[in-house]
């Protein structure tokens, strides 16, 4: 993990100017909206940040179960949006479950400075880095038994969310804060890299971006899984000399010379 050394890489509420600290006001239940569902957020429409979503939601299960082992004291994960909104919980236990549903945290809560005022996810937000907040620093008194930690889920200069550890204020805060960087660098690095629903978008993108047409994209996707041009063609219900035309025509848009070139500008 990384070391961090005595010019910290985290924020914590001191580093606020004092009028950053005023605008943080409590929680306001009235203003919450609440989305149905435990285990994730089920979204209407397809985008692109709606993909990015779900690749972070399979990824934070993914990543916690492998280091659920490692943590010996009750915990709560949070994911949210980069805007701040809950997207999913990942809890150590049944109780601890139920002490999040009765403080009324589940996907769909905001929070975000407007909503919830102090807390690590705001924190983190408003200084761009990873924010530590310790019980009593919070604003909303369901946070002020916890110690908690946040680091943005950012992919050079991009911030597509935030990760949050939040655990008992009697324990130390110190091993969280490289702990909840690994977490996050693992999702980004690992797990999203990993994701088939992200690879098969980036594919996607990519074809388009050399604007092949719908036809020489149904001829790319084959000939990426190795397909032969006979193969393709009776696929796609097309000659193997059409096929081999197309072929010539993706490798001019996509400026390569032969398979090997085209397999490795479409993969990361």
């Amino acid at each position: 993990m990384r070391i961090f050394e005595q010019s910290r890489a985290w924020s914590v509420p001191g580093d606020l100017e004092a009028q950053q600290l005023e605008a943080f006001r409590p929680l306001d239940a009235e203003q919450i909206e609440l989305h149905s569902g435990q285990s994730g957020v089920s979204f209407p429409e397809e985008s692109k940040e709606h993909i990015y979503h779900r690749a972070m939601i399979s990824s934070i299960r993914s990543e916690m179960n492998k280091l659920s082992q490692l943590l010996s004291i009750p915990y709560v994960v949070f994911l949210t949006d980069r805007e701040g909104t809950i997207l999913e919980l990942v809890c150590s236990s049944p109780v601890t479950r139920d002490e999040m549903e009765q403080a009324e945290l589940r996907p769909g809560v905001s929070l975000c400075r407007q909503r919830s005022g102090m807390n690590a996810v705001s924190l983190a937000m408003e200084m761009n880095c990873i924010g530590v907040v310790r019980g009593a620093e919070h604003s909303d008194q369901a946070f002020q038994n916890w110690n908690c930690v946040c680091a943005p889920l950012q992919n050079e200069d991009t911030v597509f969310g935030y990760v949050d550890i939040s655990f008992n204020r009697g324990e130390p805060i110190e091993f969280a804060i490289p702990f909840v960087q690994q977490i996050a660098e693992n999702i980004m690095e690992k797990w999203m890299e990993k994701n088939p629903e992200m690879q098969q978008y980036r594919l996607e993108a990519t074809l388009q971006e050399y604007k092949l047409t719908a036809r020489e994209q149904d001829v790319a996707r084959l000939w990426l899984l190795e397909k032969s041009a006979l193969h393709i063609g009776s696929d796609l219900g097309i000659s193997e000399g059409t096929v081999r035309n197309m072929l010539k025509s993706i490798y001019s848009k996509m400026r390569v010379n032969d398979r090997f070139q085209f397999v490795k500008r479409l993969t990361p």
